[in-house]
């Protein structure tokens, strides 16, 4: 079985409770001081809301899922 990665421009949505309806984009990726990998993670409807999440957390099925960009807002520009 292929092990699974966060990275950029990947998005995610909360399974169940507040974030739920919300989709989070993944900005940024860090190693914290101890080498765990973390997230920084953009509210794809709100970019001035953000948040740090320890890359574990986004891979957790039981508490994120992943989700597909649609929309023209969310595709790459040609470049």
């Amino acid at each position: 079985m292929a092990r699974r990665i966060v990275t950029t421009d990947q998005q995610y949505q909360r399974v169940e409770g507040a974030l739920a309806r919300s989709v989070w984009r993944v900005s940024r990726i860090f190693n914290d001081q101890r080498g765990v990998p973390h997230a920084v993670v953009v509210n794809v409807a709100d970019h001035t809301n953000s948040k740090t999440l320890a890359g574990s957390i986004l891979l957790d099925r039981r508490r994120f899922e992943p989700v597909e960009p649609d929309g023209v807002e969310d595709a790459p520009v040609p470049g």
